[in-house]
């Protein structure tokens, strides 16, 4: 039976202040585990040393001789992309079938969307020779149904599985094993995500009530220090030759009794004792309550005056003699317009469009799918350029989306869910009177997820947002707009209250 077995691993960035990793131990067993955990807690970190894209400082990895990642990343094709859409064997038709790949895809690379270029990352990686293998984030940009067909060919696989996601359907139907990085650590239950987090929620229940009974331990041992101090003082007093008369022997004989006997030592000792305990309870406390405060609160002022803004009816050309036609659409300050509908018909095209037409004489935030290299390292130079007030309101909001923003920005290979937090957090500097969100929780953590979007169903502006995410569409669109086939080479757009 395959496994993987990690001992004493040990990991540190460069550029970064703390490790990665500290010496963990874990085990990967045959069958699906997910790992969990929030963004830059070092879930594809983990990824990249299994598959010996980087290399442990400390400790090893058995059992990873035959790996196959499959990144988040959809901006580069996988080097064997080529050779398996060339491959006409039963099992690689199969994979085409199951994951709908078309034989057109190949060399189209550049002009297909991220939910298909996902799809042929994963029929790549499966058809691959391998005894673990590691997909991360697999159903970001996918729809609702082509989500089941993923589910469907990742069961498929035999060996060890492990699934970074923060699909909450696609781990609990997927995994028997959970791994969660918690502030440093590393936790394994066996058993699904869901039934884990039940568990981690428990100990972190039982921990509050720790923490609560330390504190008040340490406000006792605040104040016994203080008594203690003060017993201290006068015994130094109360030894002290200083004051004694030249000539006073009787008092200098019981001074120095006491001092033979230790009793000047007994309340120093006491005093030393009870501040080493304080010490480490206080240092105990502050690795309990190691959560940043969270929440975001938008106080600029929107100008309600550029709204509604509306574009005409009208149909835009997709691909292949495709088109997509919509009814006149309209944005009303305060509404929150999700869209959805499958992929490829023409979302993201759509929102490049109302972006290009309409005129936008207010400010507005538009945030696309994916970010590429060059512009995040443009987004890091901007954040640079920043003043010092400025930067410091950048970081609570990076905070307050549940990342350490000091570690993110001196970190040379943030994550692509740090990325998007970063922008955000840089967009909403602005007080924008609309926000424009291309599938907003790709890459992100559930956590962030929520924190997200109770921020964003506080927002006073216009949202325009496309998600595959069915819970925070749901939970968040005041209106939604529905893409869909309506006949052999059209599409169309329907507006659902």
């Amino acid at each position: 039976m395959n496994s993987i077995k990690i001992r004493n691993l040990s990991f540190k960035y460069p550029s970064a202040v703390e490790p990665i990793f500290h010496a963990i131990n874990l085990d990967f067993e045959e069958g699906w585990s997910s790992v969990t955990g929030i963004n830059g807690s070092g879930k594809s970190t983990l990824l990249k040393l299994i598959s010996n894209e980087l290399k442990c400082e400390k400790g090893m990895i058995t059992g990873n001789d035959l790996v196959v990642y499959c990144a988040q990343n959809t901006e580069f094709p996988p080097p064997q992309l080529e050779e398996f859409m060339m491959t006409y064997t039963k099992e690689a038709y199969k994979l085409r079938d199951l994951l709908h790949v078309k034989d057109e895809w190949l060399g189209s690379w550049d002009v297909l969307s991220h939910g298909e270029r996902k799809r042929l990352q994963l029929a790549v990686a499966l058809s691959a020779d391998s005894d673990v293998l590691m997909v991360d984030e697999p159903t970001n940009h996918l729809d609702y149904r082509l989500q089941a067909i993923v589910l469907e060919a990742l069961h498929s696989y035999k060996g060890v599985g492990i699934l970074v996601s923060h699909d909450r359907a696609l781990i609990d139907a997927l995994s028997k094993h959970t791994v969660m990085l918690k502030s440093g650590e590393v936790l394994k239950y066996r058993s699904k995500f869901s039934l884990a987090q039940e568990a981690y929620d428990q100990t972190l229940s039982h921990k509050k009530k720790v923490l609560n009974e330390q504190e008040h331990e340490l406000k006792k041992l605040g104040k016994a220090v203080q008594v203690q101090r003060e017993k201290v003082s006068l015994a130094k007093k109360r030894f002290s030759k200083k004051g004694v008369g030249k000539f006073d022997s009787s008092l200098k004989e019981k001074i120095n009794g006491a001092i033979l006997t230790g009793k000047d030592k007994n309340d120093g000792q006491i005093l030393q004792h009870t501040v080493t305990k304080q010490r480490h309870l206080s240092e105990n406390m502050n690795k309990l309550s190691k959560e940043y405060a969270t929440g975001i609160t938008f106080e600029g002022t929107i100008a309600k005056h550029n709204f509604p803004i509306a574009i005409e009816k009208s149909s835009i050309a997709l691909f292949e003699s495709t088109q997509l036609c919509f009814p006149r659409l309209s944005v009303d300050v305060g509404e929150k317009i999700g869209i959805s509908g499958e992929n490829g018909v023409g979302k993201s095209t759509f929102i490049e469009y109302f972006i290009k037409k309409v005129d936008f004489a207010h400010d507005f935030l538009y945030i696309a799918q994916e970010i590429t290299d060059t512009q995040a390292q443009k987004l890091f130079e901007d954040v640079n350029d920043l003043n010092t007030d400025t930067k410091g309101e950048l970081f609570t909001l990076i905070q307050r989306l549940g990342s350490d923003a000091k570690a993110l920005l001196s970190s040379s290979v943030p994550s692509p869910g740090e990325m998007r937090k970063l922008l955000i957090a840089q967009g909403l500097l602005k007080c924008p009177s609309l926000i424009i969100l291309d599938e907003p929780t790709n890459h992100m953590d559930l956590e962030s997820i929520q924190l997200l979007e109770s921020a964003l169903k506080e927002y006073a502006g216009a949202l325009l947002f496309i998600t595959h995410d069915k819970t925070f569409l749901e939970n968040l669109s005041t209106k939604q707009w529905l893409f869909e086939k309506s006949e052999e080479r059209s599409y169309r757009v329907e507006e659902m209250l």
